[in-house]
């Protein structure tokens, strides 16, 4: 069992702090699940802190476990339900929060969970770990150094191209590992296109929900 912070107060059971449309139903438009209908689920508030930010993390809402699990029943459509659906838990950094009781109340739905690395702890009931490092993972202490797909995009946050050359130290225990170069940066472009082109086991991928108009 993973060991993180509570949100449980004097005030009654766990409710967990909700960004802004928290649940919704829509596409993968990144990684090996590229394509794949999913529920996201985006828990508010991030501990990295980056400057440049792109996500509103802002709580925009509480709600109890019980009453969440609801909500994403009722987004997924009701023919996905026998298929066993995936549900993506995001944030900000959702690891920042005790995630644990709702990984085992969405069993048996295969959940996946996307992290920047910063919580190194194992998720039991996670049937897909995405990391994608926000700084140089390696000198963060319980760093998330496993996983199923590894997401480097050089600029996010305070990670650097050399701290990328350095994670290849480590990756290989990634089964799918990406670059994803800036958007609008046709130098980083072609940075990554090098470097994926000349390193086996490395792809290039990219926002794809960005450009089909998705959420």
């Amino acid at each position: 069992m993973a060991t993180r912070n509570s949100n449980t107060t004097d005030l009654g059971p766990l409710r967990y702090p909700l960004a802004p449309s928290p649940v919704f139903w829509t596409i993968q438009g990144e990684g090996a699940l590229l394509g794949t209908p999913m529920c996201f689920v985006r828990l508010a508030g991030c501990s990295v802190g980056c400057a440049a930010c792109d996500t509103d993390y802002r709580v925009d809402d509480r709600m109890a476990l019980t009453a969440l699990v609801d909500r994403i029943h009722s987004t997924v459509p009701e023919r996905f339900h026998d298929s066993q659906p995936w549900v993506w838990i995001t944030g900000g950094e959702p690891t920042d929060h005790d995630i644990q009781p709702l990984i085992d109340a969405l069993q048996p739905w295969r959940v996946a969970l996307a992290t920047s690395g910063v919580g190194g702890c194992q998720w039991p009931g996670v049937r897909w770990m995405s990391v994608s490092p926000h700084k140089r993972i390696d000198s963060i202490s319980g760093q998330q150094l496993h996983g199923h797909e590894l997401k480097l995009t050089p600029g996010l946050g305070s990670l650097t191209w050399h701290d990328c050359e350095q994670v290849r130290q480590w990756a290989s225990s990634f089964a799918w590992r990406y670059l994803s170069p800036l958007a609008g940066s046709p130098d980083d472009l072609a940075r990554a296109v090098s470097l994926v082109t000349r390193d086996p086991g490395w792809q290039l991928t990219i926002q794809a929900h960005k450009e089909w108009g998705l959420q």
